[in-house]
């Protein structure tokens, strides 16, 4: 069953900012091709191909193109009037209240005052991030194909556009999530209609490749002090094409460095590993390497 990520959906994933109520705006569609003998893919879709030596959880989130930025201005417009209309009616009604408060006699109980309310405005107006709007889960289940070890195949079908690479981690449907966000530094690509655009390799640190500092009692390492380590990798030679793929457009990724992002969803905070010829990093600065392809 697809997964459509929606404008009204958005709640399941932040539930205190406004959201436009009326429009149900679509800005990204997605669903695991499943694993069957015979695969028909969609000419108007795009597909993102990921393989991993482990089965692994990857969140994406929707880099917004101008026609998806002007769909969302007019979104939260639309919930910022609407924030402002019931602001209206609080105001008059705390007004009344106010004035009678106010013309308690001395000495009587005075009648409880409300607080005052809040007015919005484009300043302090909470919305949805587009972000969240967009936010698109691969793995680690619904698997298009299984190996030795826990070897395994993703195929995604997806909205085209571009999209940075958010996190390892897995998002569930009341918007609670487990794993790591890529907040600090990232990398986007794009996906074509028609074609299967291939991530490569996602290859997680085993345990016995696991840096711990000395007295680190949380066992936590950091993956750029493995020498040698890059998480995104052409797939090795052995992991031929699926031969359920054998008539389609597969184009290998092209990566190019995202900056930093707001850790949504309260997980541990981390930055995509450096990736040869895309990006590195000084200190906490991201160095574009794509300038010199």
């Amino acid at each position: 069953m697809k997964r459509f990520l929606i404008a009204t959906a958005a709640l399941a994933v932040c539930a205190s900012p406004a959201f436009a109520k009326k429009e149900k705006v679509v800005f990204v569609e997605s669903s695991a091709v499943k694993d069957k003998p015979a695969v028909a893919l969609d000419p108007a879709r795009a597909y993102i191909l990921v393989r991993s030596n482990i089965a692994t959880p990857l969140h994406l989130m929707r880099i917004p193109s101008p026609e998806d930025q002007v769909k969302y201005d007019a979104l939260k417009a639309e919930a910022l009037a609407e924030a402002r209309e019931k602001y209206a009616k609080k105001k008059k009604s705390y007004d009344k209240a106010k004035a009678a408060y106010d013309q308690t006699p001395k000495g009587a109980a005075r009648p409880v005052l409300p607080d005052k309310p809040v007015e919005p405005t484009e300043a302090n107006f909470e919305f949805t991030p587009f972000g969240l709007m967009t936010g698109v889960s691969i793995g680690p289940l619904f698997r298009f194909a299984k190996g030795d070890g826990g070897a395994s195949t993703y195929l995604q079908e997806i909205t085209p556009g571009r999209y940075r690479i958010y996190g390892l981690l897995s998002v569930l449907p009341n918007g609670a999530a487990t794993g790591g966000c890529f907040c600090m530094g990232s990398v986007g690509f794009e996906v074509k209609a028609g074609q299967i655009t291939d991530l490569g390799y996602v290859r997680s640190l085993m345990p016995n490749e696991v840096k711990v500092a000395e007295g680190d009692a949380t066992r936590l390492f950091d993956s750029e002090k493995v020498e040698g380590y890059q998480l995104l990798q052409p797939a090795p030679a052995a992991w031929a094409l699926d031969p359920r793929l054998a008539g389609a457009t597969v184009v290998p990724a092209k990566f190019w460095p995202v900056g930093k992002m707001p850790n949504y969803y309260g997980v541990s905070v981390g930055r995509m590993p450096p990736l040869a010829g895309v990006m590195r990093y000084e200190r906490d600065r991201i160095v574009d390497l794509t300038a010199a392809q």
